[in-house]
């Protein structure tokens, strides 16, 4: 859901001076460049559904695409990058309307609309078959794509994935129903507690670059809330829980999730293991919904495993 993890480390090495003396945009923007250079990412544009769609690729191999989650962007998966761009192709995309890629007027987002866009998305860069993955939203519409186009997968990753019906009632379920909305924020201090809901182990971020990411958030606050109401709308109706979608998927499955997700309860993990023949889970102590980002190197020595497994098949 936060995409925030990557900036601590190359903030910190930037400097306290630097930040007074530049502005958080420059020292964010220094963050952005330092992160993918280390992962050896580039970003680029390719035309989807009428809007050029920002993505980030990188390293040599079979292409893995990883799809954010909700209010997040692209760099979400640029902590994790630099341990899986040896062994593939790392595409990450930013989901309309998310990121640097713009929304369109009469624009749906739902799950269905999504797995269209990212189809059409892996076509234009001619990929072929590929890995897929995603974290929370990303999950979903990852997990729903695997049921509609298994042809199309070598394997899927799900990340902590949105959309488990069955799952026991999360922390954020319970606030959704007390009729709060803190995945949509309003201020810079709704910021600060959505990472430190979303994350066991959020980075450190100073100050004036918090304000200005939060200033970002609340600026596309109307967009954000109508994408959230869509995607309830949808995940709550019948039919559409991921566990029933991918009951007896012959699409290789590995489930990554943290046990202290205060957004998606763990408990949905098993509910996958069982309705998904020979998925594998991965669960991490004291992480919470953004694995990638508290934790990146063991998901992808975790990931990169179960790929090899799948390739010796």
């Amino acid at each position: 859901m936060i995409w925030l993890g990557w900036v601590g480390l190359v903030l910190l090495a930037v400097g306290v001076i630097a930040l007074w003396k530049f502005g958080p945009l420059l020292l964010l923007r220094v963050a952005i460049a330092g992160q993918r250079r280390l992962a050896g990412l580039r970003a680029g544009r390719v035309a989807v559904d009428g809007r050029p769609v920002a993505y980030l690729d990188g390293g040599s191999g079979e292409a893995l695409v990883l799809l954010h989650g909700f209010g997040a962007e692209k760099d979400n998966w640029t902590p994790i990058a630099r341990y899986l761009t040896k062994r593939f192709r790392v595409i990450a995309p930013d989901l309309p309307p998310f990121g640097d890629t713009p929304a369109v007027s009469g624009d749906r987002y739902s799950i269905e609309t999504q797995v269209a866009r990212v189809r059409e998305f892996a076509q234009a860069l001619g990929l072929g078959r590929f890995y897929l993955g995603g974290n929370s939203m990303g999950g979903a519409i990852a997990g729903a794509y695997a049921a509609t186009h298994p042809e199309d997968l070598l394997g899927l990753w799900l990340v902590a994935p949105a959309g488990v019906a069955g799952a026991e009632e999360s922390e954020l379920a319970r606030r959704l129903e007390a009729g709060e909305s803190p995945l949509v924020v309003s201020n810079a201090e709704e910021f600060q507690a959505l990472m430190d809901f979303a994350m066991e182990r959020p980075p450190p971020i100073p100050g004036p670059v918090l304000r200005h990411l939060a200033r970002i958030a609340i600026a596309r606050r109307p967009l954000y809330q109508a994408v959230f109401d869509e995607l309830m709308q949808e995940l709550d109706g019948e039919g559409t829980a991921l566990e029933t979608e991918l009951e007896g998927s012959a699409v290789p499955t590995l489930i990554t999730w943290g046990e202290r997700d205060r957004l998606l309860d763990v408990s949905g993990a098993k509910l996958l293991a069982d309705a998904i023949p020979g998925a594998e889970v991965q669960r991490l102590p004291g992480i919470g919904h953004v694995p990638m980002v508290e934790t990146p190197e063991p998901c992808a020595d975790a990931w990169s495993a179960f790929a090899a497994r799948v390739a010796a098949r």
